[in-house]
């Protein structure tokens, strides 16, 4: 047997088992109420999948291609968000996160939310996108729209009308899009001779503010695990783990059987959803108000005043009127906005935000990050008599790190003129590298100190005589 057969054989076999295994469907009343939320625009979607592909066929003048859509009122919730929460959010923070002024004064509703479903997971040029997704907000409904590919001769007719009905959005909104399905759609547009049918626009990509949000908190920042842990949304039986998805579309063109493409169509759809939940849930996080004086942690019985957050310094983004509310966050969110400020020269809110972190409760090595961060924000504005105490909680609980040690060494030296206190935390510091693991990183560090501490021990001695 050729080893190519062989390996179609056994990834097969392996897809079998994993089909096998998936988890069960949800409760038949949670279906039912899902299902009844919305309108299927098509009678054939609810043709029995073993025969036919859901939705329509479409033939233009360049060929034909399959559509299904679906219809959801602006009040339909996904997960614990309603639609309608995405765009009533501040388009100034939509351009904070995604880096683009353009974003700043535009409407939201605009947005064009995009996932593609494709023959393989590297990209490249000879990667099809199968199947592409594109959620709108159109009217007083957010509308679905699934381009899927039955055949790849008719992947011309398909992308012509998907860059028609893109056309008007005024930027994307995609999970992941950056560094793959925006880069796929153009690749498959110049080899279809329409280089550059999708413009620039400006482009959310989500996967990075929920990597700042949950990075380190959560065992994965995919959306599937931010479904699972952050929503609490469960996905029925029909779903399909995505990177089974090129094999099962390769099955369906050898085969002609479309059963499981209802699978993989109700999974891209999944993911629209929980991009439009998520991009409700981030803008929502990142539009918290951090002015001048303190904010205060909120439990779920309570919400502060909303006030009109600053615009980004170092940034030539305008200011808003726009008025957010303030949301419910944990000391962990609090410190994760803190460095976002830090990171984006906005040190007024970012040492608002760090200091209501540390009031609330954090593991020690989350606590550890923030005051690290907050004392070398302060630090950066030359005000070391504030960071002393951040430096000394740190060397407080700080077993491997002589950093904290060695600022406050430096700070009694260099500004408070107090010598023997400058040796006591050299000679801490010390204590704390002499544990290390033997090798050049110590000596290299103990090399330093010791250093540090000869000309401390000098100065002290000058001073006494």
């Amino acid at each position: 047997m050729p080893a190519s057969d062989l390996r179609t054989r056994l990834q097969r076999l392996r897809l079998q088992k994993v089909k096998r295994g998936l988890p069960p469907s949800v409760p038949l009343d949670v279906v039912t109420v899902r299902s009844q939320a919305r309108r299927i625009n098509h009678p054939t979607a609810n043709a029995e999948p073993h025969t036919t592909l859901p939705g329509s066929e479409i033939v233009t003048r360049l060929g034909a291609y399959q559509l299904v859509e679906n219809y959801y009122p602006l009040d339909f919730t996904h997960g614990p968000r309603r639609l309608a929460e995405a765009f009533e959010r501040d388009p100034l923070t939509a351009a904070l996160l995604a880096k683009d002024e353009a974003l700043a004064e535009a409407d939201l509703r605009g947005l064009a939310f995009l996932d593609t479903e494709t023959t393989g997971l590297a990209g490249g040029a000879g990667t099809l996108a199968f199947l592409v997704g594109v959620g709108l907000f159109e009217g007083e409904q957010f509308v679905l729209r699934q381009y899927f590919l039955r055949d790849p001769g008719e992947e011309q007719a398909l992308l012509t009308a998907l860059v028609d009905d893109l056309s008007l959005r005024t930027g994307w909104v995609t999970f992941n899009g950056r560094a793959f399905d925006l880069p796929l759609l153009e690749t498959r547009l110049v080899l279809n001779r329409q280089r550059g049918a999708l413009g620039r626009k400006p482009h959310l990509d989500l996967l990075f503010p929920a990597r700042r949000l949950y990075r380190g908190r959560l065992e994965s920042c995919s959306l599937g695990h931010l479904e699972q842990h952050v929503f609490n949304i469960v996905r029925e039986q029909d779903d399909v783990p995505g990177y089974l998805i090129p094999q099962m579309y390769q099955d369906y063109l050898r085969t002609g059987d479309p059963s499981e493409m209802h699978r993989v169509i109700y999974h891209n759809a999944m993911d629209i959803l929980s991009m439009v939940t998520l991009t409700a849930h981030v803008l929502e996080i990142f539009a918290t108000p951090f002015e001048s004086g303190r904010f205060k942690i909120q439990d779920s019985s309570s919400k502060s005043a909303a006030r009109k957050p600053k615009a980004e310094r170092g940034t030539q983004a305008p200011t808003s009127s726009f008025q957010p509310p303030a949301p419910n966050l944990q000391p962990d969110d609090l410190l994760r906005l803190a460095q976002w400020h830090d990171d984006n020269d906005r040190p007024a809110e970012a040492e608002t935000a760090y200091t209501s972190a540390l009031e609330g409760q954090l593991d020690l090595e989350t606590r550890r990050a923030g005051l690290l961060r907050f004392a070398a924000l302060l630090k950066r504005q030359d005000r070391r008599a504030e960071a002393a105490p951040l430096w000394e909680q740190l060397a407080s609980f700080t077993l491997d790190d002589p950093e904290p040690f060695v600022e406050l060494a430096k700070y009694y030296e260099w500004h408070t003129r107090d010598i023997s206190l400058a040796v006591k935390w050299a000679e801490r510091a010390l204590a704390v590298v002499g544990s290390w693991p033997k090798g050049w990183k110590r000596e290299e560090a103990k090399a330093e100190l010791e250093h540090r501490l000869e000309r401390l021990r000098g100065k002290r001695g000058s001073e006494s005589q």
